[in-house]
């Protein structure tokens, strides 16, 4: 019979298995962080694709025709924020238009009468982890809805903002400061120290998207670069 060789089978020695569990500790020191800062991004740009969604949305239906003026309302006192988009009839529409004053953007232009259609088209709450400066301020532990809203119509003629959304400051894009704007929604992290588009000022450990719209419908999506202390466009 041939004879079975002894096998040399050896173990882990205690300092091996203290030196992996080290190695082990630091790649997770190192990598948690990162993880957690992706984590953070990713909360925040979910929330920013919501909302360029909601107002790609709202766009489209006029574009097309299928409501002629449509709403984007940061509904009042809803918490945490919820954010709709509602759309009026033609026949709702030329009534407005021909009475005593243009349609404004206000909650009573989206007010439905006896035989006239008042829809929402969608609507979206924001997770407890976001907030929007001035159209929806940070409040507690949770976005509160401003009751701020924008409306568009066809050719943006009758192009408005209401309430908060008209009155926040205005922030230039892409280095262009002749050419400032207030056509913007800014998208933050509760936990931010700091996320203030006007002065450009961001907490460095919290990421900030912002959804800037157009009269004509042209929605674009942007993310603060602290490299650069400027808005990259998605």
């Amino acid at each position: 019979m041939p004879v079975q060789q002894k096998q040399n089978i050896k173990g882990f020695s205690l300092i091996e298995l203290l030196v992996i569990i080290a190695i082990i500790s630091i790649l997770a020191s190192i990598g948690f962080p990162n993880f957690s800062k992706w984590s953070r991004d990713r909360e925040l740009r979910l929330q920013a694709e919501k909302i360029t969604n909601l107002f790609t949305t709202a766009t489209t239906q006029v574009e097309r025709g299928a409501y002629p003026y449509v709403r984007v309302e940061f509904e009042p006192g809803s918490s945490p924020a919820k954010i709709t988009v509602k759309g009026i009839s033609q026949d709702l529409l030329s009534k407005k238009i021909n009475g005593p004053t243009d349609p404004s953007c206000s909650v009573a232009d989206f007010t439905s009468s006896t035989g006239y259609v008042v829809d929402e088209i969608t609507s979206h709450t924001l997770n407890d982890k976001t907030y929007i400066p001035v159209l929806a301020p940070k409040a507690g532990v949770t976005s509160t809805g401003s009751g701020g809203a924008i409306c568009f119509s066809k050719g943006g003629k009758y192009f408005k903002q209401h309430v908060s959304a008209d009155i926040q400051g205005n922030i230039a894009f892409d280095k262009n400061t002749s050419q400032p704007t207030n056509n913007y929604v800014a998208v933050c992290h509760l936990k931010s120290a700091v996320c203030d588009p006007v002065t450009k000022i961001f907490d460095d450990n919290y990421p900030a998207y912002l959804v800037r719209y157009s009269r004509f419908g042209l929605i674009t999506k942007y993310k603060w670069n602290n490299k650069t202390s400027d808005w990259s466009s998605q």
